[in-house]
């Protein structure tokens, strides 16, 4: 039987420190972009560096899952990991990135519009072919990240069938072992209370969880 491929765990070129200093770079130009002034709290920076340590070093997960409340800085997080990893690719073509395995890209997308593309998988016709699209690339892109995990409706009704979008799209990309994050509201011991068991067991094993808890919101209007 022909083995499959093992796929390469998703990690920057960089030493700890480099990407802890470029992860906040990131940050600040991202909250900037909001006309926004980047106030960042010990625990903040503690998260950058958590977040940091994961990117380069050899921890065996290939998901990272960011949980606490809302405007603590979780996509922002995300957010700057995305335009690192176009820069860090910015100079290499785009014209063989089909033949790559898994394929090139960072993608982020909602839970709530992620429900509305797996519908569109599903229920495939010529008007919809962009959606149906962009779904198989999710599936396979090298980084994917599903903001506001747990804002989405667990199942949903597509004419008469029901779809778990942010269950499978995840147990897909368990199973091939492609770099996935997710950031939400839920705590990481509530993923099996929202969704099921067998998902927060699979959930567990691939995701390195930074907990941002009840911290406040880090960003001020620039004055």
């Amino acid at each position: 039987m022909k083995r499959k491929r093992m796929v390469e765990r998703f990690r920057f070129p960089y030493m700890q420190r480099q990407m802890y200093d470029l992860l906040l770079a990131a940050c600040r130009a991202e909250v900037a972009l909001r006309h926004r002034e980047f106030v960042a709290s010990d625990s903040y920076l503690r998260h950058i560096a958590d977040v940091a340590r994961w990117l380069t070093g050899t921890d065996t997960t290939f998901g990272l899952f960011l949980c606490g409340n809302r405007g603590n800085g979780k996509t922002t997080l995300v957010k700057a990991m995305k335009s690192l990893y176009n820069l860090l690719h910015s100079d290499e073509g785009y014209t063989s990135q089909n033949d790559c395995w898994p394929l090139f890209g960072f993608e982020i997308i909602t839970a709530k519009e992620l429900v509305l593309l797996a519908k569109a998988y599903n229920n495939r016709t010529r008007d919809n072919m962009s959606d149906v699209g962009r779904y198989k690339r999710l599936r396979d892109v090298e980084v994917l990240c599903i903001d506001d995990l747990g804002t989405e409706p667990r199942e949903s009704l597509n004419y008469g069938d029901y779809v778990n979008a942010a269950m499978d799209m995840i147990s897909y990309r368990y199973e091939e072992q492609f770099c996935t994050m997710a950031t939400s509201n839920l705590a990481a011991d509530e993923i099996r209370e929202y969704y099921d068991e067998r998902f927060a067991d699979r959930f567990r094993e691939m995701m390195q969880i930074v907990d941002f808890g009840n911290e406040a919101s880090f960003r001020t209007i620039k004055r």
